[in-house]
């Protein structure tokens, strides 16, 4: 069974069309899912080698000499 706009309908009774649009529609939302997780994993990454990269950044040099000397 599978429901469309909260109604119940047997997918074996569907027309070979049908059965190729449900094909579909699920390939789809399987792709939709991989992609959300990998955009997830890809944030976590990016945060993690952001950390690495800024307890790698040379010190900064502080400038307190005056002008003149």
């Amino acid at each position: 069974m599978i429901t469309i706009d909260d109604k119940q309908y047997d997918e074996t009774k569907l027309s070979d069309d049908g059965k190729a649009a449900l094909n579909n529609i699920q390939g789809i939302s399987q792709k939709q899912n991989n992609l959300r997780v990998e955009f997830s994993h890809n944030e976590i990454l990016l945060k993690h080698y952001m950390n690495i990269l800024k307890l790698n950044l040379p010190k900064e040099v502080k400038k307190n000499k005056k002008i003149n000397e």
